[in-house]
């Protein structure tokens, strides 16, 4: 009818999405297998807790009565606790991390664990020592020997879970005592286990039942070797189509990346802007070093980039909008901003923030010197977790400036420096895994660290981890493509250059539009998850930098991406957005 009164953006978007998460709730209601897959903004994490809310519902009962638990598992321990906190503490629902479900399920066979560790597993370990093992434990996250008790690091946790998933019994008790599974972010998770989980499980229509949620378009973490996409005849594939975070135009834009999962957008209050940014403008030497070459000169980089985060500030964004600006890589970020050291020994498990040391740092050592550098007795109160004013009297005056004092010039000290004066202090608290950091630094200093020592990593200057705080903090400036997933800004500057040489936008990403044509899957979905993933993070405008020396291809596709009249080189932008 002519007079009916045409919907909204939101709310096509909406009946839309609540359509899906009917299908989701009716295919978990069959019993059958699923993935979800949900392209970015499309509101993965509210369809997952739709479906933990309606098993809390409908399926108490049963489970309890059975003694039975669904697991839902997610990549970190920050979205265990988000999970957590929509249960009551009686739940049979248990939402846990990859390494600690596996641990779980597995730790109370400890003499198969044994076994298996000294005959599946290499862990360059004499045989006289292995001997001497009476328990296998998983605390830490690395791998030592203390005493009759071996300490498991994480990927011995994943190894272990695999073997365990080839023996028959196993698998009987483990259907029997988890009828669903539940796995967020599924295509981060080990292929080594998913494997498995579909050879035994899903291809046979036995065991439980398992709910994917996730983007196969979206991984972009190589470190585990992840699965992907999750295919399977007995798996249902639901596609979620609705973006509740980006603007029209920049839904159009990804629309254009990724055809075959189209979007509509959800938001009314603005159409979006999205702007290509090119340097072939510049007339000067490029770099020629490894993994640089035909990039801008470091000084010109800085000046330009600044430049136009200057004008993306002062010419497009209001005043309480956010600006995130992404770049290559971690070692190019991580060279900028003092935290290159840290970087090199956690490697991919810097993204994660959590590392126990720098989360000690950060959560309690910064707060506490801001604290008494501020006399906010408050913040101190609160990072202390004390109910009782802590400086009582004259003595306790006299040890707390003592200790402000000697942390004074902690950023010129080593990490181990640093936790030494907090250690004798005896004012904080100290956890009793960075009391077991310290004494393994002493006792065992060759101990491996990630890719380092524990001697190695806790001698780094306290600056790198002062660096690192400041980078891992929710509202950092800068930010690399690989850890922003999941997060999103009203303005973002993706930043493409050199820097890495897994990384070659300019080579691969042109093939999305054009067709592939390259031998190399790998290489191309690598440059095509990151490219998505960064494309999809912004809410209102876009503004796709490139600092390397743009080819007639490339140019091609991104001006099919954002159009002619929103593809400028530098100069012209500057001139364009600076009159205005």
């Amino acid at each position: 009818m002519e007079n009916e009164k045409s919907l909204s953006n939101y709310e096509n978007a909406k009946i839309e999405a609540d359509k899906i998460d009917e299908e989701i709730i009716s295919t978990l209601q069959s019993g059958v297998s699923f993935r979800v897959e949900a392209g970015a903004g499309s509101g993965k994490t509210y369809s997952l807790e739709k479906v933990i809310d309606w098993i809390q519902a409908n399926k108490i009962n049963e489970y309890k009565k059975k003694k039975q638990n669904v697991i839902c598992i997610t990549y970190t321990n920050v979205a265990v606790n988000v999970i957590s906190s929509r249960l009551n503490s009686s739940s049979f629902i248990i939402p846990s991390t990859i390494h600690s479900f596996a641990w779980n399920t597995i730790k109370q066979f400890q003499s198969t664990i044994i076994k298996l560790l000294k005959e599946k597993i290499d862990f360059n370990i004499d045989e006289t020592d292995f001997d001497k093992i009476r328990l296998v434990q998983y605390t830490l996250g690395y791998r030592y020997i203390e005493g009759e008790i071996l300490y498991l690091y994480h990927d011995d946790v994943i190894k272990l879970f695999a073997y365990f998933l080839d023996n028959k019994k196993f698998r009987k008790i483990f259907s029997d005592r988890y009828p669903l599974i539940l796995i967020d972010e599924y295509q981060d998770s080990f292929k080594i286990i998913t494997d498995k989980v579909i050879d035994y499980f899903i291809s046979k229509k036995i065991g439980p039942q398992f709910g994917f949620f996730g983007d196969s378009w979206q991984t972009i973490y190589q470190m585990n070797n992840p699965c992907g996409i999750i295919e399977n005849e007995n798996i249902s594939v639901i596609c979620k189509s609705s973006n509740f975070r980006s603007a029209e135009n920049i839904v159009t834009l990804l629309n254009k990346i990724r055809p075959k999962l189209p979007q509509i957008s959800a938001i009314d209050d603005y159409k979006g802007d999205t702007f290509v940014v090119t340097c072939n403008d510049f007339t000067g030497a490029r770099r020629t070093d490894r993994n640089f070459n035909g990039e801008l000169p470091q000084d010109e980089f800085s000046k330009r980039l600044n430049t136009l985060k200057e004008i993306v500030e002062n010419r497009f964004m209001d005043e309480n909008e956010s600006l995130k600006t992404l770049m290559i890589t971690h070692r190019v970020l991580a060279n900028q901003q003092g935290y290159e050291k840290v970087l090199e020994v956690l490697g991919e498990r810097f993204r994660d923030g959590d590392d126990l040391i720098i989360k000690f740092f950060m959560n309690i050592v910064e707060p506490v010197c801001f604290a008494l550098e501020t006399a906010n007795m408050t913040l101190l109160f609160q990072t202390l977790g004390v109910t009782r004013y802590p400086i009582a009297s004259k003595a306790d005056k006299q040890q707390w400036n003592i200790f402000k004092e000697k942390l004074k010039d902690r950023n010129t000290k080593s990490a181990i420096e640093v936790l030494k004066i907090v250690k004798e202090s005896k004012l904080i608290p100290m956890p009793p895994e960075i009391e077991k950091h310290i004494k393994l630094f002493y006792d065992q200093p060759n101990l491996t660290y990630v890719n380092s020592t524990i001697e190695e990593y806790l001698n780094l200057s306290y600056s790198q981890f002062l660096a690192s705080i400041r980078f891992l903090y929710p509202d950092a400036e800068f930010s690399t493509e690989h850890g922003v997933k999941g997060e999103e800004y009203d303005n973002v500057i993706f930043t493409i250059g050199r820097g890495w040489s897994n990384y070659q936008f300019d080579l691969y990403a042109p093939m999305l539009i054009n067709g592939v044509n390259t031998r190399n899957l790998t290489a191309f979905e690598r440059n095509r998850n990151l490219f998505y993933v960064c494309c999809s993070r912004s809410k209102k405008r876009l503004f796709i930098f490139v600092t390397l020396e743009v080819q007639k291809e490339f140019e091609d596709f991104l001006i099919k991406l954002v159009g002619s009249e929103n593809y400028y080189t530098y100069e012209s932008f500057i001139e364009t957005y600076n009159k205005k």
